[in-house]
């Protein structure tokens, strides 16, 4: 036996688990567009919403321009989230000043006129573009701005786009965005967590078996699994779940064996470094009507039981990334053979977190327009002879 007496607690690994201003992996998460709202959240009242620890007012002027700035009115502090939509921008309760979506100061109703301070005063403001239904931001330097990518997932002819933003599927998870994300890139706790200890929780039993191989490999875009199994068919499945960089974005692919894309893009947005949002962009053909995946009707947010003693019998994601602590602590991990894909994950995090460090770009920002136009995704499921 070894006592736990005097054992050392390590602090967080910082460089990888922060995602405040000036951060490490703050930093890098703003080099990217990120999705802060849903598009139809944007009617005549501002709204609040916090991204990387930062407190931030969305809205939609009277023109149909979208806007997202610091939520303290530059003038004495008043919240934003009180704030007058107009026409051209929005309006603080307290004094009357007004913003336009890029921040400028428009009017200042108790000030004479003319006034040398409208020029003078720029409130903190954000790029927005708004796509599929949500809105994205991007919150870096604004001379490194990259091109929104557009991926091939959401193109196909025949459909429509649905957004969706809230707790993510199965819950809200109220831990550290890392844990949460690395967690797609341990194929093999489907094996055991999923199936052996809280008994099938996907809708085929093919994701119970051990795979006849499985290898993980570092892409253009961030990472991947590919995962292969034969069935009782004899025909093989080759499954592949696909991370994209700056890695809180994933495609991954939960229905039964058959061949078929993934349709959804999904973000994990951090709000701070201990909890975090569900974010997706989902393409659905024109005569399909909207539902659930199997995996997302199995999850714990549609468990009929929610008792603690039943979570305790039939954990599932939420409950196993949770159980690491509010952010997990990597100093404490003995990370063994089958653990390559989380090793993987975080080699490319902090890669990508020296890259920024070096002033250089990281992985997965898009300079060409063109390029950004149509970016080619790999995830989904095949089943071949």
């Amino acid at each position: 036996m070894k006592s736990a007496y005097g054992l050392k607690i390590p602090e967080p690994d910082g460089e990888l688990t922060r995602v405040g201003a000036g951060t490490p992996c703050g930093e890098l998460l703003r080099r990217y567009w990120q999705p802060v709202c849903l598009s139809a959240d944007l009617q005549d009242l501002p709204k609040l919403v916090k991204i990387f620890g930062e407190e931030l007012i969305a809205f939609r002027d009277g023109a149909g321009r979208a806007g997202l700035m610091f939520f303290r009115c530059s003038h004495r502090g008043a919240s934003l989230e009180y704030g007058r939509v107009e026409e051209r921008g929005l309006r603080c309760c307290y004094h009357g000043w007004l913003y336009d979506v890029e921040g400028n100061v428009l009017e200042m109703p108790l000030e004479p006129a003319p006034n040398p301070f409208l020029k003078q005063i720029q409130h903190p403001a954000y790029p927005v573009r708004e796509f599929g239904g949500l809105v994205f931001a991007y919150m870096g330097p604004l001379e490194l701005m990259p091109e929104f990518p557009l991926y091939d997932v959401w193109q196909v002819p025949g459909g429509t786009l649905k957004a969706r933003m809230g707790p993510r599927i199965g819950g809200p998870v109220n831990c550290n965005w890392l844990q949460a994300e690395e967690n797609l890139m341990d194929a093999l706790h489907t094996f055991w967590l999923h199936t052996l200890h809280s008994g099938p929780q996907f809708p085929s039993r093919a994701y119970g078996a051990n795979p006849d191989e499985l290898k993980y490999e570092e892409t253009a875009l961030g990472m991947r699994f590919i995962l292969t199994r034969k069935l009782a068919s004899g025909k093989w499945w080759e499954l592949i779940w696909e991370m994209i960089m700056p890695l809180n974005v994933h495609l991954v692919y939960t229905d039964e064996p058959k061949s078929e894309r993934v349709r959804a893009v999904t973000y994990c947005v951090p709000v701070d470094d201990t909890h975090q949002l569900g974010a997706s962009v989902r393409w659905l053909a024109d005569n399909e009507s909207e539902t659930l995946s199997g995996r997302e009707q199995l999850a714990p947010g549609g468990r009929k039981d929610r008792s603690f003693e039943y979570t305790q019998r039939h954990p599932d994601d939420k409950e196993a990334v949770e159980g690491q602590g509010p952010i997990a602590l990597h100093g404490l991990e003995h990370l063994v053979s089958s653990d390559q894909g989380v090793m993987l994950f975080r080699k490319i995090l902090r890669t990508a977190i020296h890259e920024v460090r070096q002033g250089r770009d990281p992985k997965g920002i898009f300079r060409d327009a063109a390029l950004a136009r149509h970016v080619l995704t790999t995830a989904g499921s095949l089943v071949r002879d």
